[in-house]
């Protein structure tokens, strides 16, 4: 149905509706409706041609202002609030409130899950040597291999900085987990063909597997952020799973 047709039929409704005949009976003439749709071209001129529609009845005139309401401008608004401009990946709010979601459904289901922080290292001297544009640019790039390497299965974000965020609900196994990771390390470590040259870095990422003991997903990301800095530790350019030893 095409947005003409489907006002067509809004409008017939609003003729045949009885709920307005005692509404009509009682001297009320004037009817207005909000139409919710993405305003196009189409749309457009067809608010200009009949913003005021006079329809005959019993011989009186029924007036029908149609407002109509641009929801793309809206919805523009939404995903910037919840998205990172730079990246374009999920931002911290919109991940907080996807890693709440599946921090309750897989424990209710008593479902596997993990939680994967990355943070990269050696960037600091980009940003320091080439500028904070070079490293806009960096940035953009590591976002990009992120999304390949972790593809369907897994929900990346940015935190903010150059710390990113996998969210894998309901892996397989493990093993696919590991895999994963260690995707994400190889695509990190590739050279980055920036225009001030190639430019080499690396990642510290910390994995914590979802256990029922976790009193609320804070906890999780506790666990994943101490990994994290395990494997800094460790030498960087590696991966830490979290352990209570």
């Amino acid at each position: 149905m095409t947005h003409l047709e489907e006002l067509n039929t809004i409008i017939l409704n609003i003729i045949k509706a009885e709920s307005y005949e005692a509404q009509l009976e009682a001297g009320k003439e004037l009817f207005a409706f909000t139409v919710r749709k993405d305003v196009d071209d189409e749309i457009r001129e067809l608010a200009e041609n009949i913003a005021m529609l006079m329809i005959q009845k019993e011989g009186r005139e029924l007036h029908l202002e149609f407002l109509f309401q641009d929801l793309k401008a809206a919805d523009e608004d939404l995903y910037n609030a919840k998205h990172d401009p730079l990246t374009g990946l999920p931002n911290r709010a919109l991940f907080y409130e996807t890693l709440a979601r599946h921090f309750d459904e897989c424990k209710k289901r008593d479902k596997k899950a993990a939680l994967i922080i990355i943070d990269l290292d050696k960037f600091k001297p980009v940003n320091d040597t080439y500028g904070h544009d070079a490293g806009d640019r960096l940035l953009k790039a590591v976002a990009e291999r992120l999304q390949i390497a972790v593809g369907k299965r897994g929900y990346a974000a940015r935190l903010g900085g150059d710390e990113f965020v996998v969210l894998f609900p309901e892996p397989e196994n493990e093993n696919e987990v590991h895999t994963i990771v260690r995707n994400i390390l190889l695509s990190i470590k590739k050279p980055f063909d920036l225009k001030e040259g190639l430019t080499f870095i690396d990642s510290s990422i910390g994995i914590s597997f979802l256990e029922s003991s976790m009193a609320d997903p804070g906890a999780w990301l506790k666990r994943a952020d101490h990994a994290m800095y395990g494997a800094k530790k460790a030498g960087r350019g590696r991966y830490v799973v979290y352990s209570k030893s």
